[in-house]
Formats: C-alpha cells, sequence, structure tokens
C-alpha cells in the first residue's frame, strides 16, 4: 500500500475535479458528495498520519482514493455528456480544460515551486516528472514511493485521464458510449489482474493510469445510468460489493487464500463505493444523510483540494515547530496527529480563501455553451 491519497480535484485535481458546482446544468447540488469527500481525505490522512497497526487491516489510505476516482468519474463525466447536448463540442471541450486549468493546476504548482526553493525531497532531483504530471510514471520506475509527494501519483492519473476522456465523451457517436464505458472498466480489471503476473518485480503497478481505470469507468457508468441512458435498477446490486469485500476480508484475515484474492477484494470494495456515490447523489435519509451533512464536513468537502495536497507536508511544520521549541514531545503520539491535522485544515482553509476560490471565480470567462445557446450554464 502506498505510504502516502493519494488525490484526488478527488479530483486533482483529484479531489478538485470532484467537487460538486450548485449550478451544474440540469441537476441540483449534491451536498452529501461534498461530504463523503471530506470523509475520503479524512481516510488518507489517517493512513498516513498512523502506523499501520492501527489500521485494523483496512486500506484506508488507497480505498479513500479509489473513492476519489469513482466521485470523479462520475461527476466529470455527467458534465461531459450534458455538454454533448450543446451545439459546438469542440467548445464545451476548450471550456472544460481551461476550467479544470483554473482549479488544478495553480495550487499544484505552487506547492512544487515552495518546496523546489525550500528544497523539500525529493522535489528537486525529480522536478520534471511532477511538473509533467508523470509522478506516477516515477515512482514505477524509482520501484516505490519516494517522500511527501508520493501522494502526487493520483493527481498524475486524473490528468492523464482528463488527456482522453473529454474527447470520447465529447465526439463519439452515442452508441458508441456504453460500450466505451464498459471497455474503460475492462481495460482497469485486466490490468489489475494481469500486471502483476506479466510484471511481478515491477511497483507500484497500483500508480499506473490503466490500473484505476476501474474506479473512474465505475465512476462513468454510473453518471451514464442515472441520467436515465440505461436502466437505473442495476444500482442497488452495487451494493453487494460491501458484503463481498468484508468476505474476502475475512477470509485473508484467517489466513484462507484464494486465487486473485486482493483483486477481488479491490473490485468488490469499488462496487460497494459506486453504490454509496450513487445513493450520496440522490442524498441518503437517517442517520447516513445528517452525519454527511453536517456543515463542518461540508466545509471540509468544500476545501479538501488543499487538504489533499497539504496533509502529505503536515509533518514539516510540526517538526519545526518542535525543535524550535525544543519540545520533542510534539511529535508523539496524539499531539503530533492534532498539530498535523491543524496544519492542513488551517493551510487548505487559507489557500482556499486566498488563492483558490478566487481564480476559481475567473471559471466565469470560460462557459460550456456558446453565447445564444439555450442550453443551461454548467
Amino acid at each position: 500500500m502506498p505510504p502516502i491519497l493519494c488525490v484526488v480535484e478527488f479530483p486533482s485535481n483529484l479531489l478538485a475535479v470532484v467537487s460538486t458546482s450548485k449550478n451544474v446544468p440540469n441537476s441540483s447540488y449534491m451536498p452529501q458528495l461534498d461530504g463523503l469527500r471530506a470523509l475520503a481525505v479524512a481516510a488518507v490522512a489517517f493512513s498516513h498520519w498512523l502506523p499501520k497497526n492501527y489500521h485494523s487491516g483496512l486500506p484506508w489510505g488507497p480505498g479513500g482514493v479509489q473513492l476519489f476516482f469513482v466521485l470523479s468519474g462520475f461527476l466529470i463525466t455527467g458534465i461531459l455528456l450534458r455538454c454533448r447536448e450543446h451545439e459546438n463540442p469542440w467548445h464545451s471541450a476548450r471550456a472544460f480544460y481551461a476550467r479544470r486549468f483554473l482549479r488544478i493546476f495553480p495550487l499544484f504548482y505552487a506547492v512544487l515551486l515552495v518546496g523546489f526553493f525550500l528544497n523539500i525531497h525529493p522535489i528537486r532531483e525529480s522536478i520534471l516528472w511532477h511538473i509533467s504530471y508523470f509522478s506516477n510514471f516515477y515512482f514505477v520506475a524509482i520501484g516505490g514511493w519516494n517522500g511527501p509527494i508520493s501522494h502526487f501519483w493520483s493527481l498524475a492519473v486524473e490528468e492523464q485521464f482528463y488527456l482522453f476522456w473529454p474527447a470520447v465523451i465529447l465526439l463519439i457517436p452515442r452508441h458508441w458510449l456504453k460500450p466505451s464505458l464498459v471497455g474503460l472498466i475492462a481495460i482497469g480489471l485486466v490490468s489489475r489482474f494481469c500486471l502483476p503476473i506479466l510484471f511481478p518485480n515491477a511497483s507500484p503497478l497500483e500508480a499506473l493510469p490503466n490500473s484505476n481505470f476501474d474506479a473512474l469507468g465505475l465512476g462513468a457508468l454510473l453518471a451514464y445510468t442515472t441520467g436515465g441512458i440505461i436502466s437505473r435498477p442495476i444500482v442497488p446490486w452495487l451494493f453487494v460489493g460491501g458484503p463481498a469485500y468484508f468476505g474476502f476480508l475475512g477470509l485473508r484475515l484467517l489466513d484462507f487464500e484464494i486465487p486473485f484474492q486482493s483483486e477481488l477484494e479491490h473490485t468488490a470494495m469499488l462496487l460497494f463505493f459506486a453504490w454509496v456515490v450513487s445513493k450520496a447523489s440522490t442524498g441518503f435519509h437517517g442517520v447516513t444523510g445528517a452525519i454527511l451533512q453536517l456543515p463542518p464536513l461540508l466545509y471540509l468537502g468544500k476545501v479538501s483540494y488543499g487538504l489533499y495536497i497539504f496533509h502529505n507536508f503536515a509533518s514539516l511544520p510540526v517538526q519545526l515547530l518542535a525543535k524550535t521549541l525544543d519540545m520533542p514531545s510534539i511529535e508523539l503520539g496524539p499531539t503530533r496527529v492534532a498539530m498535523m491535522t491543524i496544519f492542513t485544515i488551517l493551510a487548505a482553509s487559507l489557500s482556499w480563501h486566498m488563492f483558490e476560490y478566487p481564480l476559481n471565480k475567473l471559471k466565469r470567462h470560460f462557459p460550456y455553451k456558446k453565447p445564444g445557446e439555450t442550453a443551461p450554464q454548467i
């Protein structure tokens, strides 16, 4: 498992892309997705800040990343499907990339720039990989994770996905949409099941973009389904992924191994996440819905891109504070986790209000529809 978020807007870029908008066409704001995003960030931070003996055998970090990927596939594909209704898909494609640029690139490159000048290891020696969004291939090339930028692999996966997915959704004939979505999922499944066999000494294969197309594709298929294009009754069946995952997990805890067990666990987890995203998009009821719409959780969901970017750097200011105050106890136990939490939330909040949000407002200059079109604005 990566020692990292992975994010993601989820999306990203991973977390940034997954941000929902109150003016998405033909849909209303889905606040519970913000709550899900906050929980996903918390899971990733938990996995990186606490030793593995506190993880109870659960993949908190990888699970949080995969939830972001499902969310990203769902929301981005939903936007692109609605853009198909516009008169000029090329205009929509250009607007898509401009808006993603404003949401994703500024904070990502600002953090890289600061890390470069502060000489935070290993940013200087690997800077070309990261500025070109090939962080994931860098970690595969060196055979493992490396330092506080390890979570950038997921941002690279998202950006590589954006290189071709808008063209697929916006430009292919409608009758090819469903086969394309199924094909994307199939590529992800084949990659996860077959690459470890073909390349047993390569690592970390989960950082490759094709190894994550199953998560992105499931989210995309969910958007296609909930748009009424195919039968929605398939969604309730996704719930079986939850019991199936814990069944596979129970076998592993009992030291009972079956072929492709980790891959089957992963697939079951993705199916369950797709069900969760679907339910949250329409709104959970009862206690679950109330929790996902708690105001603090919604706020953390709003600033989740910054939370994701900064959380893996949080140990650095804590170390500096402990050294400055000559209080090594600050770096131990619950105090360390509390200090990193405070730093991450503070940094993400300042970034959102002083940097990201002002840039986000520039999106109004890049509408998905051309002037004069009657299609609603995104």
